[in-house]
């Protein structure tokens, strides 16, 4: 009996096809789902995830000072001022813009971020006024 438990263990699993219909084999570690559809399922919880995070998170004022001095992510692989492919050498500006080499810098692309308006919100919140009613008043 113990060796005809061992052959029934021992024998492989047909194979399925994939739970979401794209017509390729899935296997029962992923879900039955094939190797494209499991890494977008788990490219879709991973975004669920992060999604109920943030939601769940209390908003704090550092927050949206931080949100607004970081650059935008590049969507284009072209520079705004030439046009030229920039690849992997591209450079975000705190504009939304994404640019090559020469153009990278603010003065160069007449950038239209006011940076000096951000150094003062920044040093404004980093350094509070101090008010005289801590210290006593001599007569």
């Amino acid at each position: 009996m113990s060796s005809n438990s061992q052959s029934q263990s021992c024998q492989p699993i047909s194979p399925r096809k994939c739970a979401r219909g794209c017509g390729f084999f899935g296997s029962p570690e992923n879900n039955f789902l094939c190797s494209k559809c499991y890494t977008h399922y788990l490219k879709e919880e991973i975004t669920k995830l992060a999604t109920a995070v943030t939601l769940t998170s209390s908003p704090q004022d550092s927050s949206d000072l931080a949100a607004e001095s970081a650059p935008a992510p590049a969507k284009s692989k072209r520079c705004l001022c030439c046009n030229k492919k920039v690849g992997l050498m591209s450079f975000g500006c705190r504009c939304g813009g994404t640019f090559c080499g020469p153009h990278r810098f603010p003065e160069e692309h007449k950038c239209g971020f006011d940076f000096k308006a951000l150094g003062r919100k920044v040093l404004a919140k980093e350094n509070p006024a101090i008010t005289t009613d801590k210290f006593p008043e001599r007569i």
